[in-house]
């Protein structure tokens, strides 16, 4: 990495209460940092700020582009998924512009995030058009169409697979059960009825200790997404597809496409992001 510095300009992450903060000189990369928020309101995102980018030298009041920001305002979809125009919000220390979010009506979600990603993959691949999968504590399944995000669904399967006991779908140091994720994924995706009393067995599995955490962990998984991919057929089916999120996820959700005969592209969260980010900066302010 070079001098951080030198950056005129910041890009901000926030993403289930954790910042990646990338220095920026124009679309250069000049250095990244990433840590924990220390909570979800305007000062406490400055102090979180100050303290990752504290080494960095950075001058005062330097535009900072902000996705995720659970706070932000919305747009309605459908709508081009690069924002037009951010909500400023100066400080001492940061000029934030805060990316807003979409929402929609029904079936009833609000985005805070995955759009920015979204923008990100499509500024990358021009003229790409089908459906794109973010995995996350809450899935996103969104559907594009001409630069615009014509209508999306999410899940709570993360979410549902903490709050159940695990440490998400693939923690790195757990190698995944690939027969127990098969079985369970096709077991969630043909009787979706069966999901709660699916949870119920597999959590009594995990308290009795009998099963191998792994094994128990691979059927949690493969229940869910196989049960969100039932509810979210109409979104994969015959469509060209992409799948954006943290790496442990997101292989799984490839796995079980792929089990469908309906392969996506995988894309880095992370990049995404940025990319988004950028787009959003060079629409609003037309820098590059």
């Amino acid at each position: 990495m070079t001098n951080p510095a030198k950056a005129d300009w910041l890009a901000v992450e926030w993403f289930e209460n954790r910042l990646s903060v990338w220095a920026m000189q124009g679309s250069t990369v000049l250095d990244t940092a990433t840590g924990a928020a220390i909570g979800d309101s305007v000062d406490a995102l400055i102090q979180s700020l100050t303290q990752l980018v504290a080494s960095w030298g950075l001058s005062a009041r330097l535009p900072t582009v902000v996705a995720g920001w659970p706070e932000a305002a919305w747009r309605a979809v459908p709508c081009s998924a690069v924002a037009d125009k951010t909500a400023a919000q100066p400080d001492e220390n940061f000029n934030l512009q805060f990316i807003p979010g979409l929402r929609q009506s029904e079936p009833s979600g609000l985005l805070h995030g995955a759009e920015t990603r979204i923008a990100g993959f499509l500024s990358l691949n021009k003229d790409w058009d089908g459906v794109i999968c973010l995995p996350g504590a809450t899935s996103v399944w969104a559907q594009v169409s001409a630069g615009e995000v014509v209508s999306f669904q999410g899940f709570l399967t993360g979410e549902l697979i903490a709050t159940l006991g695990a440490d998400g779908p693939a923690p790195e140091n757990t190698a995944l059960d690939d027969t127990a994720f098969d079985e369970a994924l096709s077991d969630g995706l043909s009787r979706p009825e069966r999901l709660a009393g699916r949870l119920a067995s597999l959590r009594a599995d995990r308290m009795i200790g009998d099963m191998p955490a792994p094994t128990v962990q691979a059927r949690l998984a493969g229940t869910l997404i196989g049960a969100e991919l039932a509810a979210a057929r109409p979104y994969w089916l015959g469509q060209s597809l992409a799948v954006i999120g943290p790496e442990a996820e997101a292989s799984l959700y490839m796995r079980a496409l792929a089990q469908q005969g309906a392969p996506a592209t995988q894309a880095d969260a992370k990049r995404m992001a940025l990319a988004g980010i950028c787009a959003v900066r060079r629409a609003t302010t037309g820098a590059g």
